[in-house]
């Protein structure tokens, strides 16, 4: 009954966490490779300040998205670790 109830309430979730957000991460991670390449160019080109501040908030805005898309991964995972933690760990006997 205990390796049913941590399986459905930590290690499943924990799993689940780190596959959804890990796959919302990869896809920050893309926008913040497209964001910043076109912070470079504007940096590279631009003579106007205003451009040039308006690339770097955007590559800004992606690179805290993957930031925060990364510690779901990480909590998740915990998650999942106490879980794994709990099934291994050996049953106490009670007085």
């Amino acid at each position: 009954m205990r390796h049913i109830v941590l399986l459905v309430l930590l290690i499943a979730p924990g799993i689940l966490g780190v596959l959804v957000f890990g796959y919302f991460a990869l896809i920050d991670w893309e926008a913040l490779m497209r964001t910043y390449s076109a912070f470079e160019t504007a940096a590279q080109t631009s003579t106007n300040m205003s451009v040039l501040f308006t690339a770097e908030a955007q590559q800004n805005i992606h690179r805290i998205n993957l930031f925060a898309e990364g510690v779901w991964v990480l909590l998740s995972a915990i998650i999942a670790a106490i879980g794994i933690h709990g099934m291994c760990i050996p049953k106490r006997n009670r007085l």
